[in-house]
């Protein structure tokens, strides 16, 4: 019957330890082991031992597919194992327990910068220089803390675009006959051009918000439309949130949102200045 055996060898020299690389959810890379009993060895998983109490380990091992050593059989084989995610970059060493046997195992674990933001789109009414508040809660998925709040600028193009060019620049091309790639490539990027910003939305953040590895937080936001938009129309930009994107969306609104501050912007401040004269007779 197929048994572990203690005696299995694991790697090459005792002095040298294996090495585990990449992000804290999968360490990976490859071991040879050696099997000198006169029985088969039956392999489904791993285990990590730390004796410093530095890493947060998982009580579970780390399952993979079996596989059998019959006696006096080596085979190199691909492992993965995985730490808490939020195990800060950086080298550890921690002892691999497999077929029971043990090894040295040295860590090298990547840095990770990652997070998870709700909402995924922020509605904003078509209001310009009205500040509008919004709250994200964002989630620190990644193994180095960071920090957000620094004021950003999302560009607006009306949604869903004008595919109208596109289509005219295509079809010009496949009617004449003899389809030339290079021309048609020259007409898409004419096209895409035409596809101009229309206004912009100012964002800032009530406060610049650290979030450690694991935690969440709310990230209280104003969003200040800059243009004067026909009110017929939707449109759409992406707020830039570390390593993600949150859908800006601007429709159309006859009345202020419930949250917002008053805060003409620079097109509205300067068309006010020109003040239309009083009526004769008009009381001041």
């Amino acid at each position: 019957m197929p048994e572990a055996a203690s005696s299995l060898v694991i790697g090459g020299s005792e002095d040298e330890p294996l090495v585990l690389s990449g992000p804290p959810s999968a360490l990976s890379g490859r071991i040879h082991v050696q099997n000198p009993s006169s029985t088969k060895v039956v392999l489904r998983d791993a285990g990590l031992k730390d004796r410093s109490g530095i890493l947060r380990l998982p009580h579970s091992r780390h399952a993979f597919q079996p596989f059998v050593l019959r006696p006096d059989q080596g085979r190199s084989l691909p492992i993965s194992v995985a730490l808490d995610r939020a195990t800060p970059p950086g080298d550890y060493r921690a002892e691999l327990d497999i077929g029971g046997g043990s090894r040295p195992v040295l860590l090298h674990v990547a840095e990770v910068v990652d997070l998870s933001a709700e909402p995924k789109s922020l509605v904003v009414m078509n209001r310009p220089g009205l500040a509008q508040k919004k709250r994200l809660i964002v989630t620190n998925e990644g193994n180095v803390a960071f920090a957000l709040g620094d004021p950003t600028v999302v560009d607006l193009r009306e949604d869903p675009p004008a595919y109208h060019s596109l289509r005219v620049a295509i079809e010009s091309v496949l009617d004449s006959g003899a389809p030339d790639q290079a021309k048609l490539v020259l007409e898409l990027l004419e096209a895409s051009r035409r596809d101009e910003l229309v206004g912009r939305i100012e964002v800032t953040a009530k406060k610049p918000v650290e979030i450690q590895p694991g935690d969440s937080a709310a990230i209280d936001v104003e969003l200040t439309l800059q243009d004067e938009l026909p009110a017929t129309r939707r449109y759409r930009g992406r707020l830039p949130v570390l390593t993600r994107d949150v859908d800006v969306i601007v429709i159309a609104s006859d009345r202020p949102p419930r949250d917002a501050t008053p805060q003409a912007p620079a097109r509205a401040r300067a068309a006010s200045a020109k003040k239309t004269p009083p009526k004769r007779g008009a009381k001041r």
